[in-house]
Formats: structure tokens, C-alpha cells, sequence
């Protein structure tokens, strides 16, 4: 057998939380953490580590042969290191053989393949593409699931055929980021009383010193990489590790990319933050040409981002074209409302609507008493929300509404949109 590394962790700085599942003998270990939390990284050192000191086999298993090579690549980082390390010790013992630390017959017992990992004792690290859980059976070893909040059917089939080898004395590792509550890597979370349990979201991480970083790679706050990240869904499922329940999309992607196919030209776009104003002449255009503007505002103060969305139609046709866009970020209410008139006094025909939940009660009560039936204050409510939801999956479905290229500056627009629910 390998000789066994006195301190095998001092190979690779661990962050606190990698440390603990890292240390984590259970037969059964249950890793949900944030994206770039490591979870990869430290399964594959635990299977490498595992291997090489008690000679069992470790498989890992994704959906596709792809993922589970990710993973791979990462237990091939840690096989290097190990061997690396065993020559600055001055040995390695193999069958009884010892060589001399810079032998190259150390070498020739570290092999490499595309899908499998060959260690001196002879175990192996292996990985496979898992979407049929019959192609599982037979497995003698330990297994990583490695996304297994992804796998068909909830995974509930993958389990039924790898559980069997922790009761013969293997380890299971399960890692993933959240998905829906109907999944067995739900059910496993939440029984920590059996299982080792290790729940990650980016708040813990941050407390423990890690440090997020921008598109440019510069350190960042958390309130400034979720701007960057603009989705709230996935910012609670991927980041903050929530279980965001079952629900799908109230819109498809593929919908959403036809929406801006049918783009023409780009949305005129304008931040204002604080006390700033409008760039002169930004609403001209809405006095230009036959169809009539129609906008919608969404109130808020601080934090969140108060939005002002203006669809025109063009030539009498149905078709509604995202013209203006506006977002005002710590605006005073008095100079949102002043923005919202610029726009409704563009032109005489312009309608519109606003969020009259909470903040905005006050606002809209304003707006509705200077335009009359030219506008509606909404208030959020179970029906109002339904209705809504209703008449935005059928103005899409109908290809009613474009959107700016999906390939462009504005993608947020569609991440926002697909963010919604059903």
C-alpha cells in the first residue's frame, strides 16, 4: 500500500467549510453550497485521499460523461499533488517495493486515461455519465453524485441503486446547488440527523472570509455582484441555496430568444441614480409616429431598482417594441413622478400603470387624479398577480412583444423576465 500522508489536508490550503466536509467520514455526506464554493474541488480531494490510503475504487457519477469529467479533472490535480508530495517525503511503498524518491518508476504508478484515475495501490477514480440508473448497478466502491439535484426523476431511481453499497461499508457523497423540493437531494438535506449535512449558502461563506469578485476579477460587496447578477430566482437557488420549491419558468427561454429575434432596433436606455435627471430630449420620440405609447412603472426607493417600461406598437400592428427603458436606483419619489409625466406628456395618447402596493400607493393616486382614465394604479394582489401573469404568457406566446437582441447589453431584460414563475 501508498505510505499515508501524516497531515493529507496540508496538501491544499482548504477554505473552513471545505475543511469540515473534507473531514467528514459519514457514510453518507450531503453537500449543498453556493456556486464556486468548491464543492467540486474538495469531493475530488476526498475521493483521491480516500483512495490512496485505503486502496477502494471511487466512481464519479454526473447526468453526462461531460460533468463528471470536470470533476475528474479536479481528483487529477489532487492525484499530482499526492505524488509530488511522496517524493519530498523520500518514499513510496508499493507491493512491499520500495523506491527511491526521485525514481522515475513513482511516475509509471500515477496513470492517467481520459475517464479513469490509477493510483499505486491500485484503486481507481472513475467517471461516468449516470442518466440511466440502471448503468449503476453492479458499482463496487464509493460514488460521488456530483449535481445530483439535476438527475432525471429527482434522483430518486439513482438512490434506490448506489444506496445499497454505504451499507456495505463505502461512502456516498451527494454535492449539488439546490433545485425543486420533489427530489431526493431535498429529502437527504433534511435529515441531518442521519446524514452529514453541510449547507453552504454565499452569507456563511463570507462570514469566513471568502471574498466574491466582479467580471473584472476586483473584490466586490454582495450587494454589488447580485446587481451584476440580475436574477433574483437564481440568485436565491444558486447563491443564497435555497430550495425554490417545483416551480418552472412562467416563460420558456426559447420564447424569449424569438422575442428578440424580432427586434429591429434598439430600446432607447437611461440610468438615473439619486437626484440625476433624464439626458435632454429623451422622451422626443414618443411624439413621432401612429402607434400609441404604452408604459408601465414599477415603484421603488431604495435598494431595489424602480423601472419605467414604455412599448410601442408601429404601423398598426399589434406587435408591442420595448422603445424606452429607464431605471432609477435611490430616486426620490418626487422625481420618479416628475419622469413618469415627462413620458405621459410626450403624447396625448400614452397610457399607463404603476405598482400601487405599498410605496407607490401615494404616487399613483397623483398620476391617476392629473390623467384620468389615461391611468391605472395596480395593486399587487393574489387575482391582480394571476391576472398579470396570464395576459404576459399570452403576449408572448402570441409573439406580441419584442425584446432587444438576447445576445446583447440589454440580456438582463430576458434573465429578469425568465426569472418569473408559475
Amino acid at each position: 500500500m501508498v505510505t499515508r500522508l501524516k497531515n493529507t489536508d496540508s496538501i491544499v490550503r482548504w477554505h473552513p467549510w471545505q475543511r469540515r466536509f473534507f473531514s467528514d467520514r459519514a457514510r453518507v455526506s450531503v453537500a449543498v453550497w453556493h456556486r464556486q464554493a468548491g464543492k467540486d474541488f474538495c469531493a475530488a480531494g476526498k475521493a483521491v485521499d480516500d483512495a490512496m490510503n485505503t486502496g477502494q475504487d471511487w466512481f464519479i457519477v454526473s447526468v453526462t460523461q461531460r460533468q463528471a469529467d470536470e470533476t475528474a479533472r479536479k481528483a487529477q490535480s489532487f492525484a499530482k499533488a499526492y505524488k509530488h508530495a511522496l517524493k519530498l517525503i523520500g518514499e513510496i511503498r508499493y507491493d512491499e517495493e520500495q523506491f527511491d524518491a526521485y525514481d522515475k518508476s513513482i511516475d509509471h504508478h500515477f496513470r492517467f486515461t481520459a475517464h479513469q484515475i490509477t493510483l499505486p495501490n491500485g484503486a481507481r477514480v472513475v467517471s461516468l455519465p449516470g442518466r440511466d440508473p440502471d448503468s449503476l448497478a453492479g458499482l463496487t466502491g464509493n460514488v460521488i453524485f456530483t449535481e445530483f439535484g439535476l438527475f432525471p426523476g429527482g434522483g430518486y431511481d439513482h438512490w434506490r441503486v448506489v444506496f445499497p453499497l454505504c451499507t456495505r461499508g463505502y461512502q456516498v457523497l451527494v454535492i449539488s446547488t439546490p433545485r425543486g423540493k420533489n427530489t431526493k437531494l431535498y429529502e437527504l438535506f433534511s435529515d441531518p440527523k442521519t446524514y452529514g449535512v453541510h449547507f453552504q449558502p454565499i452569507t456563511a461563506s463570507l462570514a469566513e472570509g471568502f471574498v466574491l469578485k466582479d467580471n473584472n476579477g476586483q473584490p466586490c460587496t454582495l450587494e454589488e455582484f447580485k446587481r451584476l447578477y440580475r436574477d433574483e430566482m437564481g440568485w436565491r437557488r444558486e447563491y443564497l441555496c435555497e430550495f425554490t420549491g417545483d416551480l418552472e419558468a412562467l416563460i420558456s427561454w426559447a420564447v424569449l430568444e424569438a422575442a428578440g429575434s424580432l427586434a429591429e432596433c434598439k430600446p432607447a436606455v437611461a440610468r438615473v441614480e439619486g437626484d440625476g435627471a433624464l439626458p435632454s430630449g429623451f422622451f422626443d420620440a414618443l411624439a413621432i409616429g401612429d402607434g400609441r405609447p404604452e408604459i408601465g412603472w414599477d415603484v421603488a426607493r431604495t435598494g431595489h431598482i424602480s423601472a419605467l417600461w414604455i412599448n410601442r406598437s408601429r404601423g398598426g400592428s399589434t406587435r408591442r417594441t420595448l422603445s424606452h427603458l429607464v431605471m432609477m436606483h435611490n430616486a426620490p419619489f418626487a422625481l420618479q413622478r416628475s419622469i413618469v409625466q415627462a413620458a405621459m406628456d410626450a403624447n396625448r395618447k400614452s397610457v399607463g400603470c404603476g405598482d400601487a402596493t405599498g410605496l407607490g400607493a401615494d404616487s399613483n393616486e397623483t398620476l391617476e387624479a392629473r390623467y384620468g382614465g389615461r391611468w391605472q394604479p395596480v395593486v399587487f394582489t393574489s387575482r391582480s398577480k394571476s391576472d398579470l401573469a396570464s395576459g404576459l404568457l399570452t403576449t408572448y406566446q402570441d409573439a406580441d412583444q419584442v425584446l432587444p437582441p438576447i445576445d446583447g447589453e440589454l440580456k438582463y431584460i430576458h434573465t429578469d423576465i425568465y426569472a418569473l414563475q408559475c
